[in-house]
Formats: C-alpha cells, structure tokens, sequence
C-alpha cells in the first residue's frame, strides 16, 4: 500500500511527464498500483484513503488491551515449554473477557490488530537436543491440532 507522501510523488511525477513505469521503478511498486492512483485522482481528486463501510468492531480499545495483555501473559507462561499457544486456546480466553464466541477466523483476524504474529513450530529445536524434538513432536501432535501464536 502507497503512503500519502508517495501519493504526493506519483503525482508530482506524472505532471512532470514521467511515465507510469519509471514513477513505478522510482517508488519499487507496481505500474498498475500507479495506474490506480491516477484514475483515482482522476475521478475523484482525492489521494487519501476514503473511510470503508462495514460494522464497526463490538471491542473497544480499552477491551482489546486487556486481551493484548492477558494473550502475552498465557505466552509467557507458556514459555516454558513451547512459547506459543493455539488459536483455541486464546479463542477461550476472549470468550471470558469478553462473554462472546468468535470464530476461528475472526479470532485470528483480531491477533493481527492486536499485533500478535502466527508462527509454525520448526522441525529442529533452537539448541537440537534430539530429545527435546521428539517430545515436542509428540507433544505438538497430541494436544496442538490448530494454528500457533506468539507475539512479535
């Protein structure tokens, strides 16, 4: 996504006769992403972000600071053994802050705003004792059957 200050240059280029494949090179976008803005501009005269529609989120900021926080204290704790915790387990956690179910999806989707990131658990411990992979791999196989999160 182009920042408002590109937008700006896009344009400035274009007036200035640029073609749209050297402001693309210029910027290290896609032609078609400058194509865009400019029939933007064009219809609209505008280069900032209109405001979407769609529902508004039920979860207050004040809310999802709460979950950032007690997602980031069950990590921690979870540190000891593997670091992360399933997209289940936090989907539990919300349903008792917040007295609502959410799909898995949804779940994932608020993990992101909260700026959380999905990892996959690697094939090799960090420090490769053998025996340590086999119990994870065993312990990730019986009790983990869903996506993995920990944060950034």
């Amino acid at each position: 996504m182009l920042t408002i200050n590109e937008r700006k240059l896009i344009l400035q280029w274009n007036h200035k006769g640029k073609t749209q494949q050297e402001i693309a090179e210029l910027l290290g976008c896609h032609q078609s992403s400058v194509s865009r803005l400019l029939e933007k501009n064009k219809r609209r005269g505008i280069v900032a972000n209109l405001p979407r529609s769609g529902r508004p989120t039920k979860l207050s900021k004040a809310v999802l600071a709460r979950l950032r926080t007690r997602i980031t204290k069950m990590i921690k704790k979870a540190n000891k053994s593997f670091c992360a915790v399933s997209t289940k387990q936090i989907a539990e956690v919300i349903e008792q802050e917040v007295g609502k179910v959410y799909s898995h999806r949804h779940v994932e989707r608020l993990l992101h705003k909260m700026d959380f990131s999905l990892i996959t658990p690697r094939p090799r411990h960090v420090r490769h004792d053998q025996k340590k992979v086999d119990t994870f791999r065993e312990e990730f196989k019986k009790n983990f059957r869903r996506s993995m999160w920990t944060t950034s």
